[in-house]
């Protein structure tokens, strides 16, 4: 674990055998080295989280070592499930600074302010200050708290001009509830993790969707906000209404119709997909991300999955050149949508070709956004 002084500023890993301390060796071979400034991972639920924390304090002792559990893996062979991959960073092309929230319950507009301000002070002592020209954030937090929107929204107004995006833990495809972030040596529920990164090189902060709203609307007539469960849509139930308005029998709605017809809203002129979770017994639908009285949607239409995530990456290259890493969240409903057209092998050589490495999420940020149907990231220049 000593490179030379060429070695690059990043590295990406991967490791799918299935034993947790060989998974963390063969990941630390790939990314380890001594003057990493972080290591970020991202790892499935299948593998016991206890022995991935101590594998992980034993190869990376001394180092600033953060992570997420997954719904599935995004590394430099591609999609894949049940395996751990990630990134290292090191100096001089990067400086990373890390806050961490815990109670998400309890976060409100200060204490993201109080982190953001400290965060942005601790870079700015050791170089140039932090500005949306030089840095960027990437924040993994658990879902489980039901706090996505809040948390986005308060640490988004600290950060001023510098963009944001991130991604909620996973646990499997068939969205499991035991979601963990990791930090401080260890997986932890109800936690955030919030990392700065200030660079030399050029990148590029981008949301891309593959849904385009139609003229079938909708109006949420009774919800609660707070549980992201929806009552009534036009007056009626929500399951019943929302089995009307797209043809699908009411006792078929599941996971893939929600994904195959999502909803979402048009504000200021870009469309947000809202993806529903489930349907209940007494027929109310549980959303991704929160959802009030009055607010309208539209039901959405698909557009060429392939085609659009390839145009994105084109415009990506356009602006900073070819990516050295793309970190990516991308959502776990895109998933179960690329294995239901058959895409994911297609899908998975794009996303190799432009060194992406992150996962499969249960929502994903877009600065003061929490989005659903999408995928986030950044693309880091050469």
């Amino acid at each position: 674990m000593n490179p030379p002084s060429s070695t690059p500023a990043l590295l990406r890993g991967a490791s799918s055998h299935p034993d947790p301390e060989r998974a963390v060796a063969e990941f630390r071979a790939q990314v380890g080295r001594p003057d990493a400034a972080v290591v970020v991972f991202f790892c499935a639920t299948a593998y016991a989280l206890d022995r991935i924390a101590a594998a992980m304090r034993e190869a990376f002792p001394g180092i600033t070592v953060i992570g997420t559990t997954t719904a599935a893996e995004i590394g430099p062979q591609g999609y894949a499930s049940a395996s751990l991959c990630g990134f290292s960073l090191a100096g001089p092309d990067f400086q990373v600074a890390v806050g961490t929230f815990a109670a998400l319950e309890e976060f409100s507009p200060a204490t993201g302010a109080t982190t953001t301000s400290r965060l942005v002070g601790e870079l700015a002592r050791s170089g140039p200050l932090p500005t949306g020209e030089n840095t960027f954030g990437f924040l993994m937090i658990d879902g489980t708290a039901l706090r996505e929107e809040r948390v986005a929204h308060g640490l988004h107004s600290g950060l001023g001009d510098i963009p944001m995006f991130g991604g909620s833990a996973g646990d499997g495809l068939d969205v499991g509830r035991e979601t963990r972030v990791f930090h401080d040596g260890a997986f932890h529920v109800d936690h955030a993790v919030l990392m700065l990164v200030r660079t030399t090189r050029r990148f590029k902060v981008f949301k891309t969707q593959n849904y385009e709203p139609t003229d079938i609307k909708m109006v949420i007539t009774g919800a609660d906000p707070r549980t992201r469960t929806v009552q009534e849509i036009n007056g009626d139930l929500a399951a019943r209404e929302y089995a009307r308005l797209t043809g699908i029998p009411l006792d078929q709605l599941d996971f893939n119709t929600f994904a195959r017809y999502p909803v979402g809203v048009v504000r200021r002129g870009q469309y947000y997909p809202r993806s529903i979770g489930w349907a209940n017994p007494d027929h109310s639908l549980t959303f991704a991300c929160a959802v009030d009285v009055g607010v309208v949607l539209s039901l959405a239409r698909a557009t060429d999955y392939v085609e659009t995530l390839a145009a994105q990456l084109a415009a990506v290259r356009a602006e900073i050149g070819a990516p050295a890493l793309l970190i990516a969240c991308d959502c776990v409903f895109r998933y179960h949508e690329m294995r239901r057209e058959g895409l994911i092998d297609q899908v998975g050589v794009l996303m190799r070709d432009h060194h992406a490495v992150g996962f499969s999420t249960y929502g994903e940020q877009f600065n003061a956004m929490h989005v659903n149907l999408s995928l986030t990231g950044v693309a880091i220049g050469h």
